[in-house]
């Protein structure tokens, strides 16, 4: 009996490339594109796997894979009904690492040097040789707030400045390649008062919504930066905003925010110690080919009974 994929709204042309590579190569499979939620709905009904998100009030009895479509879906991704579903949940992260890392050393380096002091002289058409301060990353610190795929690519990247780079983690405890060591999620407020670089990759999940909020803050140093490049719930702006104010941060790299779009009437956009970039960290090349990737790995493995590539804890949401 044929085993049926179906592709979920909507039916982008990449998506409409997958159906056909995947038709070819894999001729037991049965390829579905649904081009409206009404087209998903009766797919669904018949469905062995799916790839994207399920439309509201879905029903799919026969449904065992469904492969998101991003690393960190936002959220109502995992509803009550998908995690009470027996269906196992995979998703997409790794495909971004080198690009979401190579952002946050975009960040790191423009802080370490002081660009964004220079930066606001040049708008202003002042030539100013002015020391600002920088920082030294060879003799610095480096806290990763996860240490996920992004986390320790960031760590070989930093690895030749020379930084001592510790993470805190909810799951990973093995040291790799310039990260020296890893510590408990429980750790992070003990670790906050050592860092010259806090950096967070972690997703959003019911645990770390609202993970750095004021006294988060207030545990850093003066001289601290701090970098999101994960999801910008995890972080209270306001709360941002007002350590930022007050001082007890050095500045901040904010590729991800609490509220996207950030209206334009936001105090973030006047920090002068603030550089925000608008949720583009994981653009680079080949990024659809590393789709594409991911989901036929798992149907290979889908159609052979083995075990499925970067499953989810669906009730934690990574």
């Amino acid at each position: 009996m044929s085993t049926t994929l179906v592709m979920l709204p909507p039916a982008s042309a990449a998506v409409q490339r997958w159906a056909a590579r995947l038709r070819e190569t894999f001729p037991g499979l049965t390829v579905v594109v649904c081009e409206d939620a009404d087209a998903a709905h009766a797919a669904l009904h018949d469905a062995d796997a799916a790839y994207g998100t399920l439309p509201p009030g879905w029903h799919a009895p026969r449904l065992r894979w469904l492969q998101a479509p991003m690393a960190a879906p936002p959220v109502g991704y995992f509803s009550p009904e998908l995690v009470a579903h027996p269906v196992t949940v995979t998703n997409m992260r790794g495909i971004y690492n080198d690009h979401i890392a190579t952002h946050v050393m975009a960040f790191v380096l423009s802080f370490a040097r002081g660009l964004p002091r220079h930066g606001r002289n040049q708008r202003d058409h002042r030539y100013r040789p002015e020391r600002v301060p920088v920082v030294h990353l060879a003799e610095a610190r480096v806290l990763l707030v996860g240490a996920g795929g992004v986390g320790r690519q960031v760590a070989r990247y930093l690895e030749p400045f020379g930084p001592d780079v510790v993470a805190v983690d909810a799951r990973e405890r093995e040291p790799s390649p310039g990260l020296r060591r890893i510590r408990p999620a429980e750790a992070l407020d003990e670790e906050l008062p050592l860092a010259d670089f806090v950096i967070v990759s972690v997703p959003h999940t019911p645990e770390t919504e609202g993970l750095f909020d004021r006294g988060r803050f207030a545990r850093m140093k003066p001289t601290a930066h701090f970098v999101n490049i994960g999801r910008g719930m995890t972080v209270r702006l306001d709360d941002l905003v007002a350590a930022l104010r007050a001082g007890e941060l050095a500045g901040a790299g904010l590729d991800v925010l609490e509220q996207e779009p950030l209206p334009a009437d936001h105090p973030l956009w006047d920090l002068p110690n603030v550089v925000i970039t608008p949720h583009v960290a994981i653009d680079g090349p080949y990024l659809d080919d590393r789709r594409y990737e991911v989901i036929a790995e798992n149907c290979r493995r889908f159609l052979a009974g083995e075990p499925l590539f970067q499953v989810v804890d669906k009730a934690r949401w990574f």
